[in-house]
């Protein structure tokens, strides 16, 4: 018989965690230099997602298009690299093509992040990436240890749409580099 989560771990407490995580905001996906079309296809052929938004990061050698079913979330997002040498690349050289992770919108990044340092959770950087200022902050977990995924943290302000801005894609990228070496 199979068993839930309760019964395995006992109660897990939650830190006051379900105030603050407010819902899932975006899945990511890395693919393959030259699969990311291919992906986005298949994606749409599954559930009737539509081209949304799409974004060279030159600094780091990829592209990245986002997908949207209705005007809510959660957002699709696919990313190749544009070169053997790419973030993007490298991860799904070691990996293959697959979700990379989970984004879940949180109403205080700040504390969610000081909870769950306090929980034991991991980070792929010590500070926070984005501002205010910009619209957007955003956080990356280490991979879990049984899937391989991250869990990112995000919090927008004001009317800021978007999944990240110019001056911190490169930046969010860059913190999973050390991920994609073997």
């Amino acid at each position: 018989m199979l068993k839930n989560v309760s019964e395995l771990y006992g109660e897990i407490e939650d830190a006051g965690l379900k105030d603050l995580i407010v819902k899932l905001d975006h899945i990511a996906y890395r693919v393959k230099k030259g699969e990311r079309e291919k992906a986005m296809a298949e994606l749409a052929n599954l559930v009737p997602y539509k081209d949304y938004k799409t974004f060279k990061v030159i600094s780091m050698n990829a592209i990245t298009s986002t997908l949207k079913l209705h005007e809510t979330l959660p957002v699709i997002v696919v990313s190749e690299g544009l070169t053997e040498d790419s973030i993007v690349e490298k991860y799904v050289e070691k990996y293959g093509g697959r979700i990379h992770h989970f984004a879940y919108l949180v109403k205080d990044i700040e504390k969610v992040v000081e909870i769950q340092k306090e929980r034991g959770v991991k980070f792929t950087t010590d500070y926070i990436i984005g501002s205010e200022e910009d619209g957007i902050k955003q956080i990356f977990t280490l991979p879990t240890t049984t899937a391989n995924h991250i869990i990112e943290y995000v919090q927008r302000f004001g009317d800021f749409d978007g999944f990240f801005t110019p001056s911190n894609v490169g930046a969010l990228m860059k913190s999973t580099e050390k991920l994609g070496e073997a």
